[in-house]
């Protein structure tokens, strides 16, 4: 077991974490040109890029994933075909970009609405490169994807772009309305697969229960034997009114079906929320998955109630826990070596004792200690634990 000093040491850094009330507050370490909505991160060489919400399309950089800076629109004036698709856009309110590289060229596919309605289209433009600098730098427009109408009972914004290992291509989409869908694109133009009709193939992934459409933003991804789907539930834009969460299945298919840990379909409504926010950061959501090695991070933007309500970006690693995402670093039993999820709190009582509200491994000579270095004789655990190391959680 870990000395009682570094345990002290690892506790203090803990309680940075927390407020007067008890409840864990995310410490946000980006800095610079960090206010967005909906981004979506990739790298070319060494340098980070994220997509997002803005005139345009809005996109910033970073050499670190810590410091960003602001690097304007991807295109300097709207495409031909917005007018005559999106009568109520203004022209360059682009929203909800996927951003992807394959066959030596960077996808990116972008969402075109009004707020409110499902007169919208998801358009794709190209580059081989996104470094500004670079004479080759020239996106370039191909189009609309998807588009649907009044008449239609989904809404085609949000849009995501799978590969998968057999090189079939997905696009997911939606908001609200019937909710999430799923298309094949063919892989060569980044365009619809062409079909016997005119109408394309689009099935239906995640919806709310009776009572609620609110589910968007969808974002695919494969994790060991599983792909995980990702979406947002309930509202968005409201700043410290917002009540968005990251929500999550997963399926042994691409095309599903994708189901929470209870095994409910989130086709019926299921949905295992992983992030509601906090006292601090309102409405969590709309996030983009980006994997570097190893590492699997979640970028969504939040509400900050301190800066009132601005939307913010977070980055932040996921781990896994039994093969489901969560933002809570897994606990390491040095007795036994394996790993186990638990979320720990300091509470208002005199000596800050920790409380476990999660399951580890049961070992009967397991203790844990105070801040003040005193052995708890009672834990808010329904077993115990061996061998504790603390981390900063999130």
């Amino acid at each position: 077991m870990l000395s009682f000093n570094r345990n002290i040491r690892k506790l203090s850094i803990l309680l940075l974490l927390f407020v007067i009330s008890g409840t864990a507050q995310y410490v946000n370490p980006l800095k610079g040109d960090i206010g967005v909505h909906d981004p979506v991160m990739i790298k070319q060489g060494s340098m980070y890029y994220v997509f997002a919400t803005g005139r345009l399309i809005q996109y910033k950089t970073s050499t670190d994933r810590i410091n960003w800076t602001a690097r304007g629109s991807v295109f300097s004036s709207s495409p031909s075909w917005v007018a005559a698709a999106v009568p109520l856009n203004d022209g360059t309110d682009y929203w909800a970009p996927d951003i992807s590289f394959r066959n030596n060229l960077y996808w990116l596919y972008y969402s075109v609405s009004s707020f409110g309605k499902n007169t919208s289209a998801i358009g794709l433009a190209t580059n081989t490169t996104l470094d500004q600098t670079d004479p080759a730098y020239k996106w370039t427009d191909l189009g609309i994807v998807i588009k649907s109408t009044a008449s239609n009972n989904y809404n085609c914004i949000d849009p995501n772009v799978f590969e998968d290992t057999d090189g079939k291509l997905w696009l997911t989409f939606g908001s609200f309305w019937s909710g999430i869908k799923m298309t094949e694109l063919d892989p060569s133009s980044g365009l619809l697969k062409s079909t016997s009709t005119s109408t394309p193939a689009i099935s239906s992934i995640a919806s709310r229960s009776a009572g609620s459409t609110a589910v968007e933003a969808p974002f695919i991804i494969k994790h060991d034997n599983f792909y995980y789907l990702f979406v947002s539930w309930d509202a968005c834009c409201k700043g410290v009114g917002s009540t968005y969460k990251i929500v999550v299945g997963r399926s042994t298919e691409v095309t599903g079906p994708y189901v929470d840990k209870l095994n409910k379909s989130m086709a019926s409504g299921g949905g295992t929320i992983i992030d509601t926010g906090d006292s601090r950061w309102k409405g969590p959501g709309h996030n983009g998955i980006f994997i570097e090695n190893d590492t699997v991070l979640c970028v969504n933007h939040a509400y900050d109630a301190k800066s009132n309500g601005a939307p913010t970006m977070m980055i932040r690693p996921l781990y896994w826990v039994d093969n489901w995402p969560t933002f809570i670093k897994p606990l390491i039993s040095n007795n036994s070596g394996t790993k186990t999820g638990a979320e720990i709190r300091l509470s208002k009582k005199p000596g800050l004792i920790l409380h476990i509200n999660a399951p580890l491994n049961k070992n009967s000579n397991s203790s844990l200690y105070n801040v003040k270095g005193e052995k708890l004789s009672s834990i808010d655990i329904n077993k115990s634990v061996s061998g504790l190391i603390v981390e900063v959680l999130r």
